[in-house]
């Protein structure tokens, strides 16, 4: 069940991200992601909507928007490639006439699941916290599917 979070979760999502993010982000330090625990608690994710991904109690990952950008999607490590960033990202483009967002471009495989979902590149820049380049992508709703 896709739902909207809620304050309780908060400690949850963060674990989840921090581990994920470890996962998925070997080419930089793991003193880079516990550096930014307190950044995602107190600025990041209040600031966006955050939908969870809970199967029966158990959340298993979210995705954080701010507007029409997506800050955050992270699935538990154990039970990604499963579908539940899928099933999340799809929710969140419900309803939405476009979405960006910025994946390091050395994350290969996040970039390539964000094509299969319809995102394409628009454009690169560089991340100001680790100096990682970024690829900014973008997915736009067919204007039939806003009908």
């Amino acid at each position: 069940m896709i739902r909207t979070a809620v304050a309780e979760d908060l400690p949850v999502l963060v674990d989840i991200w921090r581990r994920a993010a470890l996962h998925a982000h070997d080419f930089l330090p793991a003193a880079f992601w516990e550096a930014r625990v307190d950044d995602m608690v107190t600025r990041r994710l209040p600031g966006c909507e955050i939908l969870v991904l809970d199967a029966g109690g158990r959340v298993l990952g979210f995705a954080a928007l701010d507007g029409d950008h997506l800050d955050a999607l992270y699935v538990e490590p154990d039970v990604q490639s499963f579908g539940y960033g899928a099933q999340l990202l799809a929710h969140a483009m419900q309803g939405r006439r476009r979405i960006t967002l910025d994946v390091y471009t050395r994350n290969v495989r996040a970039v390539s699941f964000y094509h299969r979902m319809g995102f394409t590149a628009i454009g690169e820049q560089a991340d100001p916290d680790s100096g990682e380049s970024e690829t900014r992508m973008e997915w736009c709703a067919e204007p039939s599917a806003m009908a």
